[in-house]
Order: structure tokens, then C-alpha cells, then sequence
């Protein structure tokens, strides 16, 4: 994967109170540069939290077409992702919620369960190696690694914790005949 560093080096840090190797960094361009490359590099799976797809990371072509191309690529469904609020997402007709209507075997949108619904924090994870924290969802600051399994597998346990309790939203299911 492309080193952290080539997003911008003028917006990233080395991440004082995080784990080794990570770093942090600041602006909401960058964070999308960064989930960008994310989706494009990843192989086997990719896993979202967030309060309602911010659209200014993932409602983006770009971003939309990697993650159809990993669908695609993958017969098993190796794009999951939880919301608190997906009412928002589906009204707009977000891009990766148009696709997941598309690919429905592939592509899996919950909406996060009561037990949950605190949660501050937004993430993405990359194949259980890559990933980009924000502890704070709307913040224009988050913590990433791209060679972070440790990290990565802490995450994606709290994801699956998550995802066995959560829920198939109605507004998610609704089919275009």
C-alpha cells in the first residue's frame, strides 16, 4: 500500500498516543484521499462505520467504483457497512447505497443497534490490515495505518460485535423493479 506519508505531507503527524506506526491526520481532504486509496487497494473486505455514509468521503464516484470493483471481484460479500442514521444516506440517493441495492449479495448496509447508538467514533478498515479511525464522526481529524493489523483487528471485532447486533433497515431494502 501507498505509504501515509504521499497523502499530503503537510496535514499528517506521526500519532504521539497511538499505536506504532500510525499517524494522525488533520483535514477532510486528506481523510477522503486516504479512504479513496483504501478502496482502491483493498482485496478481500472492506468494513464502514459511520453515522450516515458521510458524503463527503464516500459519496464520491471515485470511491463508488472501487467499491464496485471489489464487489464484483469477490463473490463473498466483502463490502458490510453500519450506520446510525441511513434515512439520510437513502433520501439523498447516496451513490454506495444505489449500489448496494445493485449488489445485494455482495454489498450489506445495517442500521447500528440500540446498544450502539453512542458510539462517537467512525471508521473503515481495509482487508483486517488498513485502517482510518475518526474517534469523533464529523471531526476533520483521524488516525490511520496502513500496516496496522493489530489495530485493525481490534477494530474489526468491535465492528462484528456491532454487526451480529444490528439491523436490515427498511429504507435499505426497498428494491427498484
Amino acid at each position: 500500500m501507498t505509504d501515509l506519508n504521499d497523502i499530503n505531507p503537510e496535514v499528517t503527524e506521526e500519532a504521539g498516543d497511538h499505536p506504532e506506526g500510525a499517524v494522525t491526520i488533520l483535514g477532510r481532504a486528506p481523510i477522503r484521499e486516504l479512504s479513496l486509496r483504501l478502496a482502491e487497494q483493498v482485496r478481500r473486505e472492506l468494513l464502514i462505520l459511520s453515522s450516515d455514509l458521510d458524503p463527503e468521503y464516500y459519496d464520491q464516484a471515485p470511491f463508488a467504483e472501487a467499491l464496485r470493483r471489489l464487489a464484483l471481484a469477490n463473490p463473498h460479500q466483502s463490502v458490510r457497512v453500519l450506520l446510525r442514521d441511513p434515512r439520510a444516506a437513502a433520501l439523498k440517493g447516496h451513490r454506495l447505497i444505489t449500489l448496494a441495492r445493485q449488489l445485494t449479495s455482495r454489498i450489506a448496509i445495517r442500521r447500528l443497534g440500540e446498544d450502539f447508538k453512542d458510539r462517537q467514533d467512525a471508521f473503515l478498515i481495509a482487508d483486517g490490515r488498513a485502517y482510518c479511525l475518526r474517534r469523533l464522526a464529523g471531526s476533520g481529524e483521524a488516525v490511520a495505518d496502513l500496516d496496522g493489523p493489530r489495530q485493525a483487528r481490534l477494530l474489526r471485532a468491535e465492528f462484528e460485535q456491532m454487526w451480529e447486533h444490528s439491523d436490515v433497515d427498511s429504507e435499505l431494502r426497498r428494491l427498484f423493479l
